[in-house]
């Protein structure tokens, strides 16, 4: 009896330090690269993406929000180019999709754009909005900076993956193309730990590292937050893929089928993965690129068949308010 009160008293020791020093590494870490890292990540690339910042002032708020992204460069001819826009889930930043930034292929057939959601990265790195109405609101200048580009995909990652939701159903007109990857698209379809709920307490929330708390305040209001967006599912017009790991057990693999049935005016093609967890963008990151390019390649055929009836004969900061 001893010897069983002894080692469970270094068991729960061991896990009492081990809990602490995850903490207190946590504090360090913000999975996010300043302006100078992106530009040495990229150092050497042919084409290399440059980082802009703009501010929103929010309707009834004195203090303006500041949204970080990266864009791959805007020549001439990248005029007539697709764009593709990357939306990271949570906890996250941009830094997420910088090895689609490199693929060569990718950056020959599309202008890449890939941003820090509000509260994550350097878009006010620690200012959480939960409302997936606002962050879409706050993105909307994307879009319209965009406005003039022929084609727009936007991949939305997990809860990326909501936020390009509502992206999609504010314009109709303009969002060619949504893929969903491992998407949180359903009230309550993905898990909640009870570890979410501890943290969530007065007395421990403050003392949760930020990027940790950040992720768990979107987390705690995510059902709400679908809720609010549910009516406006048959908005959606745009093209719709969706990749999904049948074992993913953090979003569960359900979202596809909740998403087939409210995209009532879409067109929907899915993916399920049956090997893949919620590690698609890590694990299956060619395979998701080569996705995105047939997508480009589908559009690229269908825009080359409606010119040919109509060939003829030749002889620093932007401020945005809502």
């Amino acid at each position: 009896m001893k010897l069983f009160t002894r080692i469970f008293r270094w068991a729960i020791l061991t896990i009492l330090i081990l809990t602490v020093g995850t903490l207190v590494v946590a504090w360090f870490v913000d999975s996010r690269q300043t302006d100078q890292e992106l530009a040495e990540e990229f150092k050497g690339q042919p084409i290399r993406p440059a980082v802009h910042y703009y501010r929103v002032t929010e309707r009834g708020s004195q203090t303006p929000r500041t949204i970080r992204f990266m864009e791959t460069s805007a020549s001439a001819a990248d005029s007539t180019r697709p764009v593709v826009l990357f939306v990271h889930g949570a906890p996250s930043s941009l830094s997420f999709f910088n090895e689609f930034f490199k693929d060569t292929t990718l950056l020959n057939r599309a202008r890449l754009v890939a941003v820090d959601r509000p509260g994550y990265g350097y878009s006010d790195f620690g200012r959480v909005e939960t409302s997936i109405i606002r962050q879409a609101e706050l993105l909307q200048p994307l879009i319209d900076r965009y406005k003039k580009a022929p084609y727009l995909m936007i991949v939305g990652s997990s809860y990326g993956g909501s936020v390009t939701a509502r992206l999609a159903m504010n314009n109709p007109d303009r969002v060619n193309h949504v893929v969903f990857v491992s998407s949180a698209l359903g009230p309550g379809l993905e898990r909640t730990y009870p570890i979410s709920y501890f943290a969530d307490s007065p007395l421990i929330h403050w003392g949760v590292p930020p990027l940790l708390r950040l992720a768990n305040d979107e987390k705690l209001a995510h059902r709400q937050a679908l809720e609010a967006i549910l009516p406006d599912w048959p908005k959606i017009r745009a093209k719709i893929t969706m990749l999904h790991g049948q074992r993913d057990e953090l979003v569960y693999p359900t979202n596809v089928s909740f998403a087939q049935h409210h995209l009532v005016n879409a067109k929907v093609k899915q993916f399920i993965l049956p090997e893949n967890r919620h590690d698609i963008v890590f694990n299956k990151r060619e395979y998701m690129t080569d996705i995105i390019l047939n997508i480009l390649t589908q559009r690229d055929v269908k825009e080359t068949v409606k010119a040919k009836p109509i060939a003829v004969k030749a002889g620093g900061y932007e401020t945005t308010r809502l």
